[in-house]
């Protein structure tokens, strides 16, 4: 038996031997005693079989501990021990702690909310809205909704800003919050065949009497890295990224991962325990990367967000068996007025004014959000304002014929400030085509 790395997540990977007990050594050969940790933590496994291929005949027992104090001891046994062994098939692993200390955040706080624009408190909602070639982008948040603010510090930078502080205990560990994330180009997995556009993370807090939850969507790809830190490739600051965190209660992740479920985006990193989703047949389905095969195959879901405004969030999804265009089949249909649409085209689909007070207007291109210019040749996303307000919508995916055969999301937000701000940007439509 080998180490094995070729499911994600799932890796069996070996510990070079020697190793050092704080300072006393053991080896393989005269060590009688065989145990596992796991990557993320908490687990230590005391067990009862060494790892050969002779014990798949035979009895078996492993006791598992999930005592945060124990694997941090484990964790730095082997961390400075320098003893993770480097499988032909698996990436050499390279951490420098050195001390407890350096454990970033493993002790830090439990929240897990969305951030104000310097990161230091909590928001019922953000929306970061950066340009192509821009470092800071335009934020917009829940305690200052009427007017776009310069980004607080630079996307590539971890920490300083609202989503870098959103996003803490997803680029690092801690013991009591913890995400499902999702990303049709996932950080660190090569080739994945996938015919979702969806990326974002779900996030809880696990500590006892505690709600709390976050849901961020965005456009970035590879981002962000699960407990690895934060990173932001820089080939992605010459692009324009829409990224919107939603404060949520986590009684309401079962309504999300619905959507979710209907739009199957690719999962690559889930330690959300199963106790926090008892009773969450659409989550454990999500989780699980399993894809709807029978109707229906458009749902829509209502959330609403934490604060006193309790803005309204209505999740609109479709699966790629419903073959149906999201904009005019989904969209059009279930907000009941004309829109106008912002993103990539492909010269198949054309605005579409043949219905009174259901048209589809096409934005002009370009457009500036608050003085920072955008074009639909570098900006990565795809959204919506309706005509009349309130609406504005997040959408998955772009403007274009070959999402029919595919599955798509939307997140649609009934509110004034936000819709204000985006309609602003929309204020110029092509004519109708004749």
């Amino acid at each position: 038996l080998k180490g094995d790395c070729r499911v994600v997540e799932r890796n069996i990977r070996l510990i070079k031997s020697p190793a050092q007990i704080d300072n006393h050594p053991t080896n393989i050969e005269a060590d009688e005693s065989n145990w596992i940790v796991s990557e993320p933590g908490n687990i230590f496994c005391f067990m009862d079989k060494p790892y050969a291929k002779s014990q798949a005949t035979e009895p078996a027992l492993a006791v598992c501990f999930t005592k945060l104090q124990f694997l941090l001891d484990l964790i730095l046994l082997l961390f400075k021990s320098k003893i993770v062994h480097h499988e032909k098939q698996c990436e050499t692993v390279n951490h420098n702690f050195t001390s407890y200390g350096t454990l970033p955040n493993i002790i830090s706080s439990q929240n897990a909310k969305c951030k104000t624009n310097d990161g230091l408190q909590d928001a019922d909602w953000a929306i970061l809205y950066k340009g192509p070639a821009q470092n800071n982008g335009k934020l917009l948040a829940s305690d200052s909704p009427n007017n776009w603010a310069n980004g607080a510090a630079i996307v590539t930078q971890p920490n300083g800003h609202s989503f870098a502080a959103a996003l803490t205990n997803v680029v690092g560990p801690h013991a009591n919050v913890k995400f499902l994330a999702y990303n049709n180009v996932p950080p660190a997995v090569p080739n994945v065949k996938t015919k979702s556009n969806s990326k974002g993370v779900i996030i809880i807090s696990t500590a006892p009497g505690q709600n709390d939850g976050a849901w961020i969507v965005h456009t970035v790809p590879g981002f962000p890295a699960a407990r690895t830190g934060y990173s932001w490739a820089a080939a992605e600051i010459a692009k324009g990224h829409l990224l919107i965190c939603m404060t949520i209660a986590k009684t309401q992740i079962n309504a999300i991962a619905a959507s979710l479920f209907h739009a199957e985006p690719f999962v690559y990193y889930n330690d959300i325990p199963e106790t926090e989703t008892a009773g969450m047949p659409d989550f454990k389905k999500l989780a699980e990367g399993q894809i709807p095969t029978m109707p229906p195959f458009t749902i829509t879901r209502s959330i609403k967000l934490t604060g006193a405004g309790a803005v309204p969030v209505h999740i609109y999804s479709k699966s790629a068996k419903s073959r149906y265009e999201m904009y005019k089949k989904v969209i059009l249909k279930g907000l009941k007025k004309t829109i106008k649409v912002w993103s990539r085209r492909d010269n198949k689909l054309k605005g579409d004014c043949r219905v009174p007070e259901r048209n589809i207007r096409l934005i002009k291109n370009p457009v500036e959000i608050a003085g920072h210019p955008t074009n639909i040749e570098a900006d990565e996303s795809n959204w919506i304002v309706s005509e009349p307000g309130n609406i504005f919508c997040f959408m998955d995916k772009p403007y274009a014929k070959s999402q029919a055969t595919e599955p798509a999301l939307a997140a649609c937000f009934d509110q004034a400030a936000i819709f204000a701000r985006f309609n602003t940007i929309a204020a110029q439509v092509e004519n109708c085509p004749q």
